[in-house]
């Protein structure tokens, strides 16, 4: 095998610099010198079994329109897409939602999409329909339905619907849900199911809920006894309170005011009652969180009694905490009943970003919601319906042609979505209980009969993504505890990986780019109690979320006042009432100082002796991510600072459930929470200097350096080399300082390379880490020199000397000069006062800074306005300086609903004194999800997008990026080399842009040493040895930026001596040329013959040996030709002729 000597030397490899004696100790603060190691944990994710949702219903998709069509199909192709969906093979849905269609009358012309026309149950005799001789003047007779007359019921209209309801049960799903789009037609006011002529309308008639409500049960009650089929829940209205419904749209649909909707839901509960079913209603399936919740709070106590189970669409996912906690303050189940998204791509089965899209929505409703299920719409859908001519998007997990010309034919495509689906759905299962974890891309739940734990995990950046899963919140992790993981991305499909095992309590690993990966880790199970957050031997403070200041007490009323470091007032104990570790836990909240609790009394919240009541009992609720919400038990309301009050001293209260920053509130532990370990360095004999502070960490995060009081050193701790430590006592906790004391000479440091932008001083390392003799590594500081403005005032590179602190070691940093790059300057980091975005109306749940806060999730502006539609608004970045400017990038949110992307927007900048309109930045923006506006240069200190509404939308905008020239350098781009030093020496006749050279040696066994300089400190490079000389060796060098490379080549050759290179090609040439020079061998063939031994040469350097020996040959072949021996002697040939035997005979044996 051959084998190849390879030195590799990366960004920001290690030079080592000989140091002489250091003369003093050292203290080195752990926080202020951080070493990134190779590797590193790029993201944590802590799970936490002691929260956890009621045990979970399952997964499901409603059956409407692609069951209303496919449930006609071939036997073979219908059971395979049932069996895809509801097969254990499948996606394993247990739910279904059957929809009892209203139907427009027999007369009306069709006018709704594929399936959207789904059969009713009842039959018109003929008696009420029109004569073969009626004329356009015919009128239907007016309530000639009669619900308890046989022939007014057609039983076998829907048999297609059916068809799917029974393929589910057979499959096992066990969960089945009757709901409702639209009354039929001869009730409705507009003759038609798809809604009134104004969509704001109701449309069911007055007189008809009764009879509407009979409707309904009479179906749930003949599909349970002639079909088996157990409805268990009824849902009468759905999306009613939006305004989307109105006549002739593509589908059934009808308005229903809130008092409509109680009137319905009162109906419908009586008439199962009295049919004696075990159904109960469900309601309201608004279409978003926040008209749910003010649907439900116009609901008096009676309709609210009457509803059985929440149902909620996500379509638009704002406010979902609200819901969440109405359900637990009216102890009612919640359902995400229906929701789907069609993508940010056109229609694409094999695109990852729809199935990312749906897994962030997946994960974030269940977080947020806390739903016993998660249902989708339909998971089948029209294949041409969703094409480039159509809707171009991606809804449903499958699509299939609705209509197709033949069905041998037929072709359907499972997407992406349904695969990031079965991610969850086939892992996450009915029984299991969702847990907590503190990070928004992941899910997890936990079978406590199989001591398993679920996680769910999507990546959506475009790199591989190292995790780390901490399970150390379980009770028992098993040393046995391991992963199988299963991979969704561009590439794969619910692909199986190895099985990774738990070690310490943690499993890391990697995940694909652009991915969605479960995890089924075995031999995990309980709680352990120490890892709980929320315990009783904690001390915390109570920070709420808009005002930022933390809850109070004052004259036995509870306030807000601003954090106070020690202020015992502000200190409280959260103490379980229950035993269990279940998201319906009750607390009481006891304040330190006066060891009352914390009362709701009539509105307000007061302090009080605690007698155990309702008032005084709350339930937490959290989305795991340091955000906590307090609902009363008896109220059913929740803690909020009343009013959005910021001002010190405001009241606490309770108000109902609305998702406000006002009702949330971070828990954080009072006082010090960690002491940070502090690393000090010295010689022997010589007395470590001990700090007068260490580093504390508070609660509410604040980091400050508190006085701290060590224990005594003795002086045979540092009199040998080693290391020790040494405790220290500060102030107002138990936690104990650590001082670590290395005794030690140093052997080498580590050489810094830094860049900055030309004109910009760089910003030196306050610590470098050092090789100490005993083996440790530890992190020194620096004294640096001072650095002349002139060296970074241009391009290139310099040196920057320093010394070990307390010490006359040298230590050199080298420093890159750049340009700077075009980055994102409205991007606000630092809470900073600039960049400022602001905005001519802001939405009253949004914020206009979410515009240029880099996060591109959900979070957004709106301009959404409850009392009117908003045409006309614009946004604003403020500098607060000038900035040369030449692009704008906009990311918008599009529910494809009421809050969208602007229908069109123009650009302004600020010349001084007003605002003028940018030439050329005129953009329609339709439904695009993104848009980038580029124009010529301009200097401004502020820009501005006016922005203008599609009709009875909001316009939502996520991202607002202004490119300019930054305070980033550019990534580098050069892959050259400025030197080249073989044993030690400069290459001669070394340029950077050539690539190849030729050197002679003078030892054939000796491998030079290499050593180069990149022109660029941040390039990378590779430097690989020849096995032997002669030889090649290469130097691949590539640009920090990854796009360019160049390799640079040094041929070695063996310096040869007429006298003693026989056996040589070398030799072989010297032979040759003497009796050339010595007129021994001359004619036409000479030029030939030495280009075959140049060509020997060069083959027998690169290693390709029958090259080598097939040029030697034709070189003989030419020294003994007939032509040639006029000019040669005998003696001479024969020589020569042996001398190349000998070399190829030595050749071959290679």
């Amino acid at each position: 095998m051959k084998l190849s000597l390879r030195k590799t030397i990366a960004l920001g490899g290690i030079f080592l610099l000989l140091l002489s004696i250091i003369q003093h100790p050292i203290r080195i603060n752990a926080q202020q010198s951080p070493i990134k190691e190779e590797g590193e944990v790029k993201t944590m994710i802590k799970l936490d079994p002691s929260y956890q949702h009621k045990s979970f219903e399952g997964w499901g998709t409603a059956l409407v329109w692609f069951a209303n069509i496919t449930g006609g199909w071939p036997d073979h192709i219908k059971n395979e897409l049932a069996d895809a969906l509801f097969g254990e093979d499948g996606l394993n849905f247990n739910i279904a939602r059957y929809n009892i269609g209203g139907e427009d009358s027999p007369e009306t012309e069709p006018y709704m999409r594929l399936g959207g026309a789904v059969p009713g149950y009842w039959n018109r005799p003929a008696e009420y329909s029109p004569p073969e001789n009626a004329g356009d003047d015919w009128e239907e007779p007016d309530d000639w339905w009669d619900p308890n007359n046989p022939d007014h019921w057609d039983w076998d209209k829907d048999q297609n619907q059916q068809w799917w309801l029974e393929a589910a049960k057979k499959r096992g799903a066990n969960l089945f849900e009757a709901f409702s789009n639209s009354p039929p037609y001869f009730m409705t006011n507009s003759g038609y199911t798809s809604g009134n002529f104004d969509s704001w309308e109701d449309n069911l008639q007055r007189d008809k809920f009764e009879e509407f409500a009979i409707y309904l049960t009479r179906v749930v009650q003949y599909l349970e006894e002639e079909k088996g089929i157990d409805i268990h829940t009824l849902s009468p209205v759905n999306e009613p309170n939006t305004g989307y419904w109105g006549a002739l749209g593509r589908q059934e649909g009808s308005n229903w005011s809130p008092e409509s909707q109680a009137k319905i839901i009162k109906e419908v509960s009586e008439q199962l009652k009295e049919l004696q079913l075990g159904t109960v209603v469900s309601a309201m399936d608004e279409t978003n969180p926040q008209k749910f919740r003010q649907n439900w709070e116009q609901y008096d106590v009676t309709t609210k009694e009457n509803v059985g189970q929440m149902n909620v669409h996500t379509y638009w996912p704002g406010e979902r905490t609200a819901v969440r906690d109405l359900a637990k303050g009216e102890k009612k189940r919640l359902w995400m009943s229906e929701v789907d998204l069609g993508g940010s791509v056109p229609q694409d089965f094999d695109h990852i970003e729809p199935g990312l899209e749906l897994s962030e929505r997946i994960a974030s409703d269940i977080m947020n919601l806390e739903p016993r299920a998660w249902v989708l719409w339909q998971a089948i859908e029209d294949q041409i319906n969703m094409n480039e001519d159509n809707e171009n998007s991606n809804w449903g997990l499958i699509q299939v042609d609705f209509d197709p010309d033949n069905f041998d034919e037929l072709e359907w495509h499972k997407n992406k979505k349904y695969y990031t689906m079965a991610n969850y759905s086939k892992f996450i299962r009915p029984g299991y209980n969702v847990i907590n974890t503190d990070n928004n891309n992941t899910l997890a739940a936990i079978n406590k009969e199989n001591q398993e734990a679920v996680v769910v995990y999507t990546n959506h950046t475009e790199n591989a993504e190292k995790i780390d899963i901490d399970l150390s919140g379980f009770d028992v992790v098993k040393q046995s505890a391991s992963a199988v993981p299963y991979t969704t991305s561009a590439d794969s499909n619910l692909t199986q990986g190895e099985t990774i095992q738990v070690e310490n309590d943690q499993l890391i690993t990697s995940v694909a780019p652009k991915s969605v990966t479960t995890f089924v880790i075995s031999g995990v199970s309980g709680v352990k109690k120490e890892e709980v957050y929320l315990s009783d031997n904690k001390v915390f403070k109570l920070e709420n979320k808009h005002s930022q200041k933390v809850l109070d007490v004052e004259k036995e009323k509870a306030v807000q006042y601003s954090t106070e470091r020690g202020k015992v007032s502000q200190e409280w104990k959260i103490e379980k009432i229950t035993d269990s570790y279940t998201t319906m836990e009750k607390y009481r909240i006891v304040n330190k100082e006066t060891n009352q609790v914390l009362t709701h009394q009539d509105g307000k919240v007061i302090l009080a002796e605690d007698s155990g009541t309702g008032a005084q009992q709350w339930i937490i609720s959290t989305t795991g991510k340091e955000e906590y919400m307090f609902i009363n038990v008896e109220s059913r309301t929740l803690l909020e600072i009343g009013g959005q009050s910021k001002e010190e001293g405001a009241s606490a209260g309770v108000w109902k459930a609305n998702a406000g920053a006002n009702q949330a509130w971070r828990i954080f532990e009072a006082g010090i929470t960690k002491l940070e370990d502090t690393t000090i360095w010295t010689s022997i004999n010589k007395a470590p200097r001990l700090p007068e502070a260490v580093i504390a960490h508070y609660g509410n995060g604040d980091i400050v350096e508190e006085k701290v009081i060590w224990e005594e050193i003795s002086s045979d701790q540092y009199e040998k080399e080693g290391k020790f430590t040494v405790e220290g006592k500060v102030a107002g906790t138990d936690l104990k300082a650590k001082a670590i004391v290395y005794v030690s000479e140093i052997v080498n440091v580590i050489e810094p390379k830094l860049k900055t932008v030309i004109g910009n001083a760089p910003s030196l390392p306050s610590f470098v880490e050092a090789q100490l003799a005993i083996g440790e590594k530890i992190n020194v500081p620096v004294d640096w020199e001072e650095i002349d403005q002139s060296k970074y005032d241009e391009l290139g590179q310099f040196t920057v000397h320093g010394l070990v602190t307390g010490s006359t070691q040298k230590v050199i940093a080298k420093v890159q000069v750049r340009e700077a790059a075009i980055e994102n300057i409205a991007l606000q980091e630092n809470v900073e006062e600039y960049p400022a975005a602001s905005a001519s109306f802001t939405g009253q749940w949004d914020d206009v800074d979410r515009i240029n806060d880099g996060d591109y999730s959900s979070n957004r502006w709106t301009n959404w306005d409850p009392n009117e539609w908003r045409e006309k608004d614009w946004i604003q970045i403020d500098f607060g300086k000038t900035e040369a400017i030449s692009e704008v990038r906009f990311t918008f949110y599009d529910d494809e609903g009421g809050t969208r992307p602007p229908e069109s927007l123009y650009l302004e900048y600020w010349n001084g004194s007003d605002w003028t309109k940018i030439k050329n930045s005129d953009a329609i923006i339709e439904d695009k999800d993104e848009k980038t506006i580029t124009f010529d240069e301009i200097t401004t200190s502020k820009i501005r997008a006016q922005l203008k509404a599609m009709p009875e939308t909001c316009i939502a905008v996520v991202e607002m990026e202004v490119m300019g020239v930054g305070d980033s350098p550019i990534i580098g781009e050069d892959a050259t080399l400025t030197n080249i030093l073989v044993n030690e020496e400069k290459l001669e006749g070394f340029r950077s842009d050539q690539f190849t050279y030729e050197l002679e040696v003078e030892k054939e066994t000796d491998i030079p040493s290499i050593i180069v300089t990149p022109t660029d400190l941040f390039a990378t490079y590779e430097v690989v040895l020849p096995d032997s000389v002669p030889g090649k060796a290469s130097i691949i060098v590539t640009s920090e930026d990854q796009e360019n490379t160049n390799t640079y080549q040094v041929h070695f050759t063996v310096k040869q001596n007429p006298d003693d290179g026989k056996g040589t090609i070398a030799g072989l040439t010297a032979l040759f040329n003497s009796n050339v020079e010595s007129g021994e061998i001359s004619g036409p063939m000479v030029k030939v013959m030495s280009n075959r031994l140049r060509q020997a040469e060069k083959h027998y350097r690169d290693n390709k040996l029958k090259q080598t020996i097939k040029s030697l040959e034709n070189f003989q072949k030419h020294l003994t030709s007939n032509k040639n021996r006029k000019h040669v002697s005998e003696s001479i040939i024969q020589e020569i002729s042996h001398y190349v035997d000998e070399i190829v005979a030595e050749l071959e044996k290679k």
